[in-house]
């Protein structure tokens, strides 16, 4: 890779920024994430199998379809974020590896901004729904819909943090000439 090209449209910097304990936290929220979210996928496994089986004997498991829906939109959020945390998220960046590195720096903080901004708005809209959902309840569970709606504000927050360390980082080592990119940034032995 030639010297001051990012080859991703986020360039972050915060390797050399110094915020340790930031980094720390995102780590073993990261880890915890991991383990939580590979309990779950087994669970939703065990309990389709474990549903299909008992529906042949005629003894169907009626609750099995709301608790796999239930885990899956945690599990998924709990995606988002990780590959959030781990740079995994698609982008095209081949017009932005051409740009001086001043430029792709100016692109990185335009998206983290919005990136910042759109999971507030996230966060905001995941709560109202939340609360409108809160008298709703999972027919064969008895629990409100709201622990599921609740991965979206919850996650959010969790997505937030790692946004604005990267921010922070970006514009703590703004003038320095090399570009790190998000491979080179993301949580490690995550």
């Amino acid at each position: 890779m030639r010297k001051g090209v990012c080859k991703h449209p986020l360039p972050v910097v915060s390797r050399f920024s110094g915020g340790i304990k930031m980094k720390k936290i995102n780590s073993l929220i990261c880890k915890i994430e991991e383990i939580i979210g590979s309990v779950m996928l087994l669970a939703i496994i065990a309990l389709v199998f474990l549903s299909a089986v008992l529906r042949v004997f005629r003894h169907p498991v009626v609750w099995s379809v709301d608790t796999a829906q239930l885990l899956f939109v945690w599990i998924c959020m709990f995606g988002a974020d990780l590959a959030l945390k781990k740079g995994s998220h698609m982008g095209v960046d081949m017009l932005v590896r051409k740009f001086p590195v001043y430029l792709q720096k100016g692109i990185a903080f335009l998206s983290y901004v919005l990136c910042i901004a759109f999971v507030i708005f996230m966060s905001y809209w995941g709560v109202v729904l939340c609360v409108q959902n809160y008298l709703r309840k999972y027919t064969t569970l008895g629990i409100s819909y709201s622990f599921s709606t609740g991965a979206i504000p919850f996650v959010s927050v969790l997505m937030l943090f790692t946004l604005i360390e990267r921010l922070m980082s970006l514009i703590k080592n703004w003038k320095n000439k090399n570009v790190i990119t998000e491979e080179d940034e993301a949580v490690k032995g995550c």
